[in-house]
């Protein structure tokens, strides 16, 4: 009984690791580039400065301000 038991949670144990195996890029599957803008972004509050094209403008988050383009300057608002 002892021995089936851990045999069962041995298997359910395999099972369960190999289902969180990553998938690597290989010849089939080729190493796609991450793109420039993200395609969506969360909508947490952690205001930071951009800077595009020389006009500076402050953002809800990092992630807003690459979506529109614009480089991080500071982790904080502009003109503080």
């Amino acid at each position: 009984m002892k021995g089936s038991l851990l045999s069962a949670l041995g298997i359910a144990g395999l099972l369960a690791l190999a289902g969180c195996m990553e998938t690597m890029p290989g010849p089939d599957r080729p190493n796609r580039p991450r793109p420039d803008k993200p395609a969506m972004c969360t909508q947490e509050y952690a205001p930071v400065c951009g800077v595009k094209r020389g006009k500076r403008q402050t953002f809800s988050n990092a992630c807003m301000a690459r979506a529109k383009g614009y480089s991080v300057v500071d982790q904080r608002p502009c003109g503080r």
